[in-house]
């Protein structure tokens, strides 16, 4: 287990990411936080509305973005955060979105 989700019932959605210094260097730590960005960009619409925070372990420090991808679709799946039922909308998002924090 590489990564933890931490979510909150909201109107809206929101996403933070939290990288330690435990994980590596700034290069790595802020390569990882791209990373799970993209990944929330292209799945934010599947997502419900709340309040999402993933924090990475240290193990994360050498994962490849396939398995970092991988691993942030199992979390949000254990979740029950997916909504498998709807099509993916690429022009409005389900609920009022907020940039990351």
């Amino acid at each position: 287990k590489n990564m933890v989700l931490i979510y909150l019932n909201g109107k809206e959605q929101r996403f933070g990411f939290s990288v330690s210094a435990k994980v590596g260097k700034a290069v790595t730590r802020n390569r990882l936080r791209r990373w799970m960005r993209e990944e929330v960009r292209m799945m934010r619409y599947q997502l419900k509305c709340g309040k999402y925070i993933f924090v990475a372990r240290n193990s994360m420090g050498k994962i490849t973005h396939e398995a970092l991808a991988e691993e942030m679709r199992n979390v949000l799946s254990r979740a029950k955060l997916v909504r498998n039922s709807e099509p993916v909308k690429t022009e409005a998002a389900p609920c009022e979105t907020s940039p990351s924090d």
